[in-house]
């Protein structure tokens, strides 16, 4: 028995797998189709043996079937895009995270990168903002223009209702 290192120590047992591994961002990577079998393994860090064993497993077989069926279909093509895109997605999640976390990376874009995990989270800026239907409209401007030297014109204008 061999696997990807060369010969297999037949010796060890494979640990059993846990539900995390039955999870079903492994089943919808798989029915999206966005990588191989192979690259999904190996990120998620399954040995080839774990990797048999899961897919062998019939609550993650089922998983794949319900996964498939999500991407099926002429005219499921906007819902299968949606998902894809949340897959995609949740896999750059620890990219955005380590931009965050990366001294060399401008500050600027280390903001940017905590702001879009903000909005993500639903936590970002007007996410949580809801409008009261009976406040009262404002009306009117304010234009502030600098002019230099420590100078500023004010205009404020009123709407007229005709």
């Amino acid at each position: 028995m061999t696997d990807e290192t060369g010969k297999a120590n037949t010796s060890v047992t494979v640990p059993d797998l846990t539900l995390k591994d039955l999870s079903a961002t492994v089943a919808a990577e798989l029915a999206a189709g966005l990588s191989s079998a192979e690259t999904i393994r190996k990120r998620f860090g399954l040995t080839a043996p774990q990797w048999r064993q899961l897919t062998q497993n019939g609550y993650f077989r089922g998983m794949v079937k319900d996964a498939l069926k999500s991407f099926q279909g002429d005219l499921n093509a906007g819902r299968r895009i949606t998902l894809k895109a949340e897959v995609m997605l949740e896999d750059s999640l620890e990219d955005l995270y380590a931009i965050v976390k990366t001294k060399d990376v401008p500050s600027g874009e280390r903001i940017k990168a905590v702001q879009t995990m903000a909005e993500l989270a639903g936590r970002g800026k007007g996410t949580n903002a809801t409008v009261d239907p009976n406040a009262p409209k404002q009306q009117g401007f304010t234009l502030n223009i600098n002019v230099g030297g420590g100078k500023d014109v004010i205009i404020q204008g009123t709407p007229t209702l005709e």
